[in-house]
């Protein structure tokens, strides 16, 4: 390894201990250091080129990536201890996520490409757990366009209509219930592949185990959009 690209090494690691401590017990103190964080790694090319290319040698991290019913999900870095994950989130059609849900976590999203229409719903019941399309009403649209950051608690509810391309850093934090929840009676519109919500403690299957071509393809479709070099120019 030359000397240059050891160097480059080194300043990328720096990052994990400037920007990987979040606290997730608040909610506006965990936006404000996901937003730094994902910026950081967003914008730094250099950094999100290695921490894309080095996925092909990197078995643990790989073994973390998804190919979700809606897109395909890429683990950058992930903090056991803190019980939290840094993941790129790559969309190569549109993705339409129109049943009304929450999550089992509370999480981050920077937008690096594309865009969506994100609807923030508001319950007019109990603050969280189950619920139909006639316990939520719409509280707010918003167009998240390029360089738009949002905090989404858990137990808020969103939807989401994603255009091809759009490429977003989502950053996940410790899990905050036990299942996620979505519309009961909108469960048939719920997009092909996904499962319903699981309760019992059984798994929730979300997606499957990432292949190496379709790694591959997602990285040609980074390159070809500008936002990561390829590994032979960072080799050169």
């Amino acid at each position: 390894m030359t000397r240059e690209a050891l160097r480059m090494n080194r300043q990328n690691d720096d990052w994990i201990e400037r920007y990987g401590r979040i606290d997730w017990r608040d909610a506006r103190s965990a936006h404000r250091q996901c937003r730094a964080l994902a910026r950081h790694i967003g914008e730094n090319k250099a950094l999100l080129s290695q921490l894309v290319n080095d996925l092909e040698v990197d078995e643990a991290r790989f073994a973390r990536c998804e190919m979700h019913p809606l897109m395909y999900r890429l683990v950058l870095h992930e903090d056991l201890g803190q019980e939290y994950q840094v993941r790129l989130h790559v969309v190569a059609e549109e993705a339409r996520d129109i049943v009304p849900h929450d999550h089992k976590y509370t999480f981050s999203a920077y937008i690096l490409a594309g865009g969506y229409l994100h609807i923030w719903n508001r319950r007019l019941g109990a603050h969280e757990g189950d619920f139909t399309s006639h316990d939520i009403t719409p509280g707010i649209v918003a167009i998240e366009r390029r360089g738009a950051a949002y905090t989404f608690r858990n137990s808020l509810i969103h939807q989401t209509i994603m255009t091809p391309g759009t490429v977003s850093i989502f950053i996940r934090g410790p899990k905050s219930q036990s299942h996620w929840h979505a519309a009961k009676d909108m469960y048939h519109l719920l997009a092909d592949g996904y499962e319903v919500p699981k309760t019992g403690g059984k798994n929730h299957k979300g997606g499957r185990r990432l292949t190496i071509e379709e790694y591959r393809r997602v990285r040609e479709q980074l390159v070809s959009q500008g936002l990561i070099e390829s590994r032979r120019i960072l080799d050169a």
